[in-house]
C-alpha cells in the first residue's frame, strides 16, 4: 500500500512540474523581419557602439600641453541625458538586409583652462555640441523564419562597418589612418564606413604594439586616440603633430585580462580643431573615425 501511495505522490509531483513548465512565458519573438533585425542590432552593442569617446577618461601619458590665449589642462565630452537619437533603416532584398545606422548626440564639451602657467585658478568653460554618427551593416537569412534556434527569423549579422562621427558645423576632416603592427604591417584604412565580414574584424594579440598615423586636411588640429591601453579601459592619448597634416602615435592593445580577450572593443581616432581646445568661445568642431577590433590569445 505504501508503494502505491509513493507512486501516486510521484505522479502528482511530475504532473505538477509538467504543468508549471508548460505555463512558463516563452521568450518573445519578433513579428516581422524588420523587427528581428532591429533586435539583432540592439543585441550586438559591441559592433554598434559609437559612444566610447564620450565621458571622462584616463589621460595618463596623454597631456595636450599649453595653448594660448588659454592653457588647457583637461577636457571631456558629456552626452546630455535622454538626448541620444538612434535610427535604424532596414532595406530587405531577398535573403539580404542592408542596414544604415545613424545617431544624433547632443552634449556639452567641458574645457578646463587657465590663462597662466602654473595656473592660479583653473576655470571650467563649456560648449554645446551636436554630433552625427553613421555606420552600415548587412544581415543574411541563414534559417527559415520558423526554424531559427535563436528566434530571430533566421537573420544573422554578416558584415559591418566602422563608424564616422561628424560635428554640426564641421570643418576638420580625417583623410586616412595607417596601422603598422606585427599582425597588420603597413595597413591603410581610407574609409571607416567600408564593410567587412565579422570574421575579418581587426584582431590583435594582447599588448601588441601598434604604430598609428593619421592623415588629415588640417595641420593645426589636435588628434587623439580613445581606446583600451594595456590594462586601462577608458584611455585617451594625444598624437604628435609632425606637420603637413600628419599625426603619429604608438598604442598598445589591451592586455589579456579577464573578460577582455575575444570581446569586440572600439577605438576612436578623434580630430578636434585648434580653436575647439584653444579658444573658449569658438564653436566645437570635430571629426572621429571609430573601428571595432578584437584581442585574442592566439592568431
Amino acid at each position: 500500500m505504501k508503494n502505491v501511495f509513493k507512486a501516486a505522490c510521484l505522479l502528482v509531483i511530475i504532473f505538477g512540474l509538467l504543468i508549471a513548465g508548460c505555463s512558463k512565458t516563452t521568450e518573445p519573438e519578433p513579428a516581422t523581419d524588420e523587427e528581428a533585425i532591429d533586435w539583432l542590432v540592439r543585441e550586438n552593442p559591441s559592433y554598434f557602439n559609437t559612444e566610447k569617446h564620450y565621458g571622462e577618461e584616463d589621460t595618463t601619458g596623454g597631456k595636450i600641453g599649453a595653448f594660448t590665449p588659454v592653457i588647457t589642462y583637461f577636457w571631456y565630452r558629456e552626452i546630455l541625458p535622454d538626448s541620444v537619437i538612434i535610427n535604424i533603416n532596414i532595406d530587405i532584398i531577398g535573403d539580404s538586409a542592408f542596414v544604415t545606422w545613424t545617431g544624433e548626440f547632443d552634449g556639452t564639451f567641458h574645457l578646463f583652462a587657465s590663462d597662466t602657467f602654473p595656473p592660479d585658478t583653473i576655470i571650467e568653460y563649456t560648449k554645446d555640441f551636436t554630433d552625427f554618427g553613421t555606420r552600415y551593416a548587412i544581415f543574411r537569412r541563414h534559417y527559415r523564419p520558423n526554424e531559427d534556434p535563436e528566434r530571430r527569423r533566421g537573420w544573422r549579422l554578416e558584415k559591418v562597418s566602422g563608424a564616422e562621427i561628424i560635428s554640426e558645423g564641421n570643418t576638420v576632416q580625417i583623410d586616412s589612418v595607417r596601422l603598422n603592427s606585427a599582425s597588420y604591417p603597413d595597413t591603410l584604412l581610407t574609409n571607416p564606413l567600408d564593410l567587412f565580414a565579422k570574421e575579418d574584424v581587426i584582431t590583435l594579440t594582447p599588448e601588441e604594439e601598434c604604430s598609428l598615423t593619421v592623415y588629415a586636411d588640417n595641420d593645426t588640429a589636435h588628434v587623439f586616440l580613445h581606446s583600451w591601453r594595456k590594462h586601462k579601459e577608458h584611455h585617451r592619448s594625444k598624437f604628435v603633430n609632425i606637420g603637413n597634416g600628419v599625426y603619429t602615435g604608438v598604442w598598445f592593445a589591451p592586455s589579456n585580462d579577464p573578460g577582455v580577450a575575444r570581446v569586440i572593443h572600439h577605438c576612436a581616432f578623434d580630430m578636434l580643431s585648434k580653436e575647439t581646445l584653444l579658444d573658449t568661445i569658438a564653436p566645437y568642431d570635430a571629426n572621429a573615425w571609430l573601428f571595432p577590433y578584437l584581442v585574442t590569445t592566439s592568431k
